[in-house]
């Protein structure tokens, strides 16, 4: 399909990877949520039909109802817009450090300190 914006199931940073990876031929791996009662199995044979050519990787997480996915951009942009596909997520997010709401120093009581890690030695006799 070429309506990169068709579903919104799909997030934003799955659609850019797409997106890139359409022009080198590089694979995109997609956490993809599926829809309750799902039969992922046939699901993926009829995007395999679709496109001609399996995912180089498939790992199915039934507790999670969910599914890790590793294929040609084809491949995860037909699995994305079946309407079995609850949501889709690119698994390269990027990190970012969470900052504090509110930091300030903290003193502890007098008799809470921890004793001193140097203790006296008694005379060797």
């Amino acid at each position: 399909m070429s309506q990169p914006d068709a579903r919104s199931n799909a997030d934003a940073g799955l659609l850019r990877e797409l997106e890139s990876a359409a022009g080198d031929g590089s694979f995109v791996q997609a956490w993809v949520r599926l829809k309750p009662e799902t039969a992922t199995k046939r699901v993926v044979q009829r995007v395999e039909q679709r496109v001609g050519h399996p995912a180089a990787s498939l790992r199915v997480l039934p507790n999670l109802g969910a599914m890790v996915v590793r294929g040609s951009p084809a491949f995860v942009r037909e699995l994305i817009h079946q309407p079995e596909i609850e949501s889709a997520h690119s698994t390269s997010q990027p990190l970012t450090p969470i900052s504090p709401i509110e930091s300030r120093e903290v003193r502890l009581p007098r008799g809470a300190r921890r004793p001193s890690a140097r203790r006296k030695r008694r005379p060797r006799g």
